[in-house]
């Protein structure tokens, strides 16, 4: 199955392994107030990344699936350091996938004005958003 998905350089097409991409909300002008992040998924020895450097790059597992660790972070320009993002409510560091889907990390910034030195957003995680039938 082939999809068009928000924040994607093109369609997504599930199958043989889990897959992962990272959405930024338009609210509160997300992608001008966190412009510099990265979200770590794992499982085992495998681990890879999506990041502000490349956004619409989509992880294709290989054959994996089940549940993922993930890590999603930002960086600090007042601390000059990477900083953990918490989860919403209902979300965890932790996402699920099966080999036949893809499943998806949303970002949302919380401000447009945000105190100095606060970490400015929180994540959420969709679980199988798209999947193939087979």
């Amino acid at each position: 199955m082939s999809a068009g998905i928000a924040n994607s350089s093109g369609t997504l097409t599930v199958g043989n392994g889990a897959q992962f991409w990272v959405y930024l909300s338009p609210q509160n002008d997300t992608s001008k107030m966190i412009q510099k992040w990265k979200v770590t998924f794992s499982q085992g020895d495998w681990n890879a990344t999506i990041s502000s450097d490349n956004p619409t790059e989509q992880i294709h597992t290989n054959g994996l699936s089940g549940i993922f660790n993930i890590q999603v972070e930002l960086w600090s320009g007042s601390t000059n350091s990477w900083r953990q993002i918490p989860p919403q409510a209902g979300s965890n560091n932790e996402i699920g996938c099966n080999a036949n889907c893809a499943s998806m990390v949303g970002i949302v910034a919380d401000s447009t004005n945000p105190m100095p030195g606060a970490i400015n957003a929180h994540f959420w995680t969709t679980w199988d958003a798209f999947c193939s039938r087979g």
